[in-house]
C-alpha cells in the first residue's frame, strides 16, 4: 500500500513539474517594470522556445544599407513582450492563444515579418484590438493614407463583418473575417482603392483577392 502511495504522489509531483512554467530571471524583471501578470503569459510561454523579450517599434521603420540589409531606424522600446519564432509557428501560436489573452486583457499579434529570418510576435495590454495599429503606427502614408484613416476604415469593416488583427507594422496589416461578405466583387474593389498595394504589388489580380476574400476570410493590406 506505502508503494502504491508512494508511486501515485511521484505521477502527481512528475505532472506538476510538468505542467510548470520556467521564466527566467530576466523574464521576470521585465515583467515587473512593464507591468505584466507572469500567470497570464505562462500558456503562450509552453508554446514558445526563445524568451521574452521587451517589445519595441521602429520609426520610420527600415534603412537598407549597402549590403541590401534591412536595418531598424529610430528604435523605441514599448510596455509590451515579444518573442521570436518562425512565420508558420507565429500565425499557429497567435490562433491558438489570441482568444485567452484576449478575454485577459491582452493582444497577441504578429508585429514584424522575418522574410528570410525569424518573425517577431508581441504582447500589448489593451482590451482594444485597434490598439495594436496605434502602437504599431501602421499607416499608408505613401497614399496619404494616416494612420487615423487606417484605424477607421478597419472600424467600419468590423462593424459590417467582424474583424481579427492577426498582425500589423508601420506598412501593413493583416486580418480576418468573422462573418460572410456577401458582395465581395464590391468589397474587393473597396480594398482596392483604400490599398492599391494589395493587388498591385500583393496578389496581382483584383479577381484574386476576390478568391482569398471569399474562400480564405482574410485580408492583407500593405502599403508599399
Amino acid at each position: 500500500m506505502k508503494q502504491f502511495i508512494y508511486g501515485l504522489l511521484l505521477i502527481i509531483l512528475f505532472g506538476c513539474v510538468q505542467d510548470s512554467v520556467n521564466f527566467s530571471k530576466t523574464e521576470l524583471l521585465l515583467f515587473k517594470n512593464i507591468g505584466f501578470d507572469k500567470e497570464i503569459l505562462s500558456e503562450l510561454k509552453k508554446s514558445i522556445t526563445d524568451e521574452f523579450f521587451q517589445f519595441e517599434i521602429s520609426e520610420p521603420g527600415y534603412v537598407m544599407d549597402k549590403n541590401g540589409k534591412q536595418n531598424k531606424t529610430g528604435i523605441k522600446k514599448l510596455n509590451g513582450v515579444s518573442f521570436k519564432t518562425s512565420e508558420n509557428q507565429a500565425y499557429k501560436i497567435i490562433l491558438e492563444n489570441r482568444g485567452e489573452l484576449q478575454s485577459k486583457g491582452y493582444q497577441l499579434f504578429l508585429s514584424e515579418m522575418g522574410y528570410q529570418s525569424l518573425s517577431t510576435v508581441s504582447v500589448i495590454k489593451s482590451m482594444n484590438k485597434f490598439d495594436i495599429l496605434r502602437v504599431q503606427k501602421t499607416d499608408g502614408i505613401n497614399f496619404d493614407v494616416e494612420n487615423k484613416d487606417d484605424i477607421a476604415k478597419l472600424k467600419v469593416w468590423d462593424k459590417k463583418y467582424g474583424i481579427e488583427i492577426l498582425g500589423a507594422d508601420y506598412d501593413w496589416v493583416h486580418l480576418t473575417f468573422n462573418k460572410d461578405i456577401i458582395d465581395v466583387t464590391a468589397f474587393a474593389t473597396e480594398v482596392y482603392d483604400f490599398c492599391p498595394d494589395s493587388v498591385d504589388q500583393g496578389v496581382g489580380e483584383l479577381s484574386e483577392l476576390e478568391r482569398i476574400i471569399r474562400e480564405e476570410k482574410r485580408l492583407f493590406l500593405w502599403w508599399d
